[in-house]
């Protein structure tokens, strides 16, 4: 018999007796490819963000924000494009977001930069802040309770609804505006109103689809 025959019977029956592993959709890994490298970056931009707020060099802070604000499309395009999405890498593609927002977020209100709203705005900037601070809040304590609950069993992540992933634009725009200090005051009220409807309307998108990681 050929040589070769006999290994490809070996080969085989070696795959009968022990069956390759698919890998679960739902495993977390957190690979160096390229979307990923393109979310480390918001971290490592989300630093120099924080300098320039404490330095009081706004206009270099809300050129970054935007440069960030960029990545955050940008890496969800190329995990799509070169077929590298992941888990882990979605899971750190939101951490790494809310960081970015809620650090600057904080910064620009101890520093005042929302007063071009005052009297357009009840409460200016809390009422856009809090909820804006609630949902990123209520998303990094979704992750960690998800990953608590891995522990013991596999389930999936709720993937970002439609709505949310518009909503952190609409946070975005009024927190640019105001460390730009561009624009009349009620241009950066009217964003702030729209930030406050998006977010609760977030909010409920997510309950429906996403309950299931704080409830079940």
């Amino acid at each position: 018999m050929n040589p070769d025959n006999k290994n490809k019977k070996r080969l085989k029956h070696k795959n009968k007796m022990h069956p390759t592993r698919k890998e679960s959709p739902y495993k977390i890994s957190l690979d160096f490819n390229v979307p990923n490298t393109v979310t480390a970056s918001r971290v490592v931009l989300t630093l120099f963000i924080i300098y320039f707020m404490l330095q009081s060099q706004y206009t270099l802070a809300g050129i970054l924000i935007i440069v960030a604000a960029i990545t955050d499309g940008v890496d969800g395009f190329l995990s799509r494009r070169l077929g590298q999405s992941s888990l882990g890498g979605a899971l750190f593609d939101m951490i790494a977001d809310q960081l970015f927002f809620m650090s600057t977020l904080a910064l620009a209100i101890t520093a005042g930069l929302f007063v071009n709203a005052d009297g357009l705005i009840p409460l200016n900037p809390y009422l856009y802040a809090v909820p804006a601070f609630a949902g990123g809040i209520a998303v990094i304590l979704g992750i960690i309770i998800y990953l608590w609950k891995r522990r013991k069993r596999t389930f999936p992540f709720p993937a970002p609804t439609r709505v949310a992933k518009v909503n952190f634009w609409f946070w975005l725009a009024p927190l640019i505006i105001a460390i730009l200090g561009i624009g009349p005051g009620w241009l950066l009220a009217g964003l702030m109103y729209l930030a406050i409807i998006s977010t609760l309307l977030t909010f409920y998108s997510y309950l429906r689809k996403a309950g299931y990681v704080f409830t079940n």
